[in-house]
């Protein structure tokens, strides 16, 4: 564990207060105390008119105020020689410079979100990080926004790794061998049977070999749009529910003075809703962000691949994915959708890109291709003006 962890625990910082105070005394008070030693005994032997024992005391004095010069100098020529060593002693500066008694309680009051933290990283499970995050957001009156992009940056890291852990055991058990992002199980022959889009496990898609993952009951096949797309098997089939949101009007462009802004809100809606198989929301739930009991993870990447690659395991696992694009042509502004399948030609992680995308937006709740000149298509933090995210991001379920 590096030090720099350590310096967020209020007991640590306490035997740092300690030690700063005791440094103050022997690098401050010392040299005070030196040089006032000094003038006394100058100032006697003039009084006293020895002048003989003069240029003694004066050499003498002048040797102890030079002492003195030195060790109030000394953290100074410490610091220069130790920032040569590199990144132990700058986390060891830090820790010194955190050493108050405001950052003191302040650790204190969130030592119980630390501790729960560092288990979390140690143990990266579902319960761990669920603990991790509740102890978290009890402090969210009073956590500052730093520990709060850091603390939801790890909880985020160790869901990812949790996600990673539980597809691994999954893979285990069907005999398989987990290889980046993949179970790697003995491939199914070619099924010529018709695609129909029907809901089911796969078997009549007309694939030929298949990926372990998407034979896996997570996916369907579905011809639309003029194309094949494996979609996510769910509930209710992706045009079954894109036809009764679209009667329902449960998309922005319903009424855009009143839901213009709320993007987000109705790809949430759009994305819980098709998962469990639910037509029962309305425009106000995405108004309001109500997404039907669904619970979402933030997942950022600078690396469009790696985040099509997180897109890829979802569907292929039958859960949609909210994910960020343009929101006008230049892409110089935000929006969200739903991703609820890919092209069928693509049979892993590696090979999908942004055209292979079928979504349903949450702008008129239609289903759309992402490849053809009016696309969507994604965009990152940085692009759309958002200097807060800078990276491709997706907002997948947790459950």
């Amino acid at each position: 564990m590096k030090l720099s962890n350590f310096c967020q625990n209020g007991s640590f910082l306490r035997a740092f207060y300690f030690f700063n105070n005791v440094l103050k005394i022997v690098f401050i008070i010392v040299p005070i105390i030196i040089i006032i030693a000094s003038i006394i005994s100058i100032g006697k032997v003039v009084i006293s008119g020895k002048l003989d024992d003069f240029k003694t005391v004066l050499v003498t004095s002048a040797k102890r105020i030079l002492a003195g010069i030195i060790i109030f100098l000394l953290p100074n020529i410490i610091s220069y020689v130790f920032t040569l060593t590199g990144e132990s002693f700058a986390e060891l500066q830090t820790c010194m410079s955190n050493a108050t008694l405001e950052n003191i309680k302040y650790y204190d009051s969130i030592s119980e979100a630390v501790s729960a933290l560092d288990n979390m990283d140690s143990s990266p499970t579902k319960s761990n990080v669920a603990r991790a995050e509740s102890a978290v957001n009890k402090l969210a009156s009073i956590i500052r926004e730093d520990d709060m992009i850091s603390f939801i940056k790890r909880i985020s890291d160790a869901e990812i790794k949790a996600n990673e852990n539980e597809l691994i055991l999954a893979c285990k058990a069907k005999n398989g061998r987990y290889v980046n992002g993949m179970c790697m199980t003995i491939e199914l022959p070619r099924d010529t049977g018709p695609a129909n889009g029907s809901s089911g496990n796969g078997s009549g898609s007309g694939n030929s070999a298949y990926d372990p993952v998407l034979n896996s009951g997570g996916t369907t096949e579905l011809n639309i749009l003029g194309g094949s797309f494996t979609v996510v098997n769910t509930p209710i089939s992706v045009t079954d529910y894109a036809n009764a949101i679209g009667s329902k009007g449960v998309f922005q462009a319903s009424n855009t003075s009143k839901y213009g802004d709320k993007c987000l809100g109705f790809a949430y809606v759009h994305t819980c809703g098709l998962y469990r198989g639910s037509t029962a929301a309305s425009p106000d739930d995405g108004a309001n962000y109500n997404s039907g009991g669904c619970s979402f993870a933030t997942y950022v990447n600078d690396s469009k691949e790696d985040v099509l690659e997180k897109v890829f395991n979802e569907i292929a696992n039958g859960r949609p994915v909210v994910l960020h694009v343009n929101g006008n042509k230049q892409g110089t502004s935000r929006h969200f959708v739903t991703v609820v399948g890919f092209n069928s030609s693509v049979r892993n992680a590696s090979s999908l890109t942004e055209q292979d995308l079928l979504i349903i937006d949450s702008w008129d709740g239609k289903i759309e291709r992402m490849d053809t000149p009016t696309s969507r298509f994604m965009t990152s933090g940085k692009d759309c003006g958002k200097t807060d995210y800078s990276g491709y991001r997706i907002q997948y379920l947790k459950s």
